[in-house]
């Protein structure tokens, strides 16, 4: 059995600052995932805040001091989750002013199918992320989280999903008791095929979207920046990126920008609107999961 290896990043980091930063229109996520994790992990804030506006007590606090240190983000592919989840530790970090641990599992989480593996897999992932965070502040982050979270009523699970989803809400309903300092980022495109005892343990989940008008303007003129244009070259290019199946982020950040950069390149001028205008004449969306 090939023993499990998780990638990690210590926090602050300059690169995944840049990566945060660069995910524009995307503000309402970022916001309520930080606001999350502190809360998750610094519950002595809340504490301080109910001892100071309610001495008496307030039955809301004790609730939110019992929630597991889960967060799903959960939605259409290439619409930012996965770059939020393994960027957010750095912005964390700055507010607690101490250094945050995050450990992202492997895409073979599961394994190779032998039995019990899954279940063995899950709890080495969860053991290495305690030992690596030790007692300060750190991150478990699952992508393709519906692999090893499944729902137990899915047809195509059999007895190793269930195990190892067992498992895994052990593990969650183990880090509020031994008071670790760790929150679980699970990303999944399909959150309805997580078990609902997964979903019912989460203290948010987060849903990505395609970018609408007002997300694509904001897209655009980040883009844009540098370069010579107007307003109405924006509203231009917000217009010409309607179309009947939506651009996700990733095909506008980095399809069409990069078509439009390569082309300028190759007749070298400078980058501009004509530029992202002639790409988006020619990279179609990608296709939307299916439901």
């Amino acid at each position: 059995m090939a023993g499990l290896q998780l990638t990690e990043t210590t926090h602050p980091s300059a690169q995944a600052q840049e990566n945060f930063d660069a995910l524009i229109g995307l503000e309402n996520q970022k916001q309520l995932l930080l606001e999350e994790l502190l809360l998750l992990l610094t519950p002595d804030r809340l504490s301080k805040w109910l001892k100071r506006h309610h001495p008496k007590g307030l039955p809301l606090v004790a609730t939110a001091q019992r929630m597991t240190p889960l967060v799903l983000l959960s939605g259409e592919v290439g619409c930012g989750k996965t770059a939020l989840a393994t960027s957010v530790g750095t912005p964390l970090a700055r507010e607690l002013g101490e250094n945050v641990q995050a450990l992202e599992t492997p895409s073979d989480i599961r394994g190779t199918g032998l039995v019990g593996e899954l279940s063995t897999r899950v709890t080495e992932a969860f053991a290495q992320a305690r030992s690596k965070v030790g007692k300060g502040y750190g991150l478990l982050i699952i992508d393709e989280a519906d692999d090893i979270g499944m729902s137990r009523s899915e047809q195509q699970a059999h007895h190793e999903d269930r195990a190892g989803l067992n498992v895994l809400i052990k593990q969650l309903d183990t880090l509020p008791r031994d008071k670790v300092r760790m929150a679980v980022l699970m990303i999944t495109n399909r959150v309805n095929a997580l078990d609902p005892a997964i979903r019912r343990r989460a203290a948010l989940t987060l849903e990505f979207t395609r970018p609408g008008q007002l997300e694509r303007q904001r897209l655009f003129e980040h883009l844009l920046r540098g370069s010579a244009h107007s307003s109405a070259d924006v509203e231009t290019l917000v217009r010409q990126s309607t179309s009947e199946v939506p651009y996700s982020y990733s095909d506008l950040m980095h399809r069409v920008a990069r078509a439009a950069m390569l082309e300028c390149l190759r007749r070298n001028e400078p980058f501009g609107p004509t530029g992202l205008m002639a790409a988006l004449a020619r990279v179609a969306p990608s296709p939307m999961m299916a439901p």
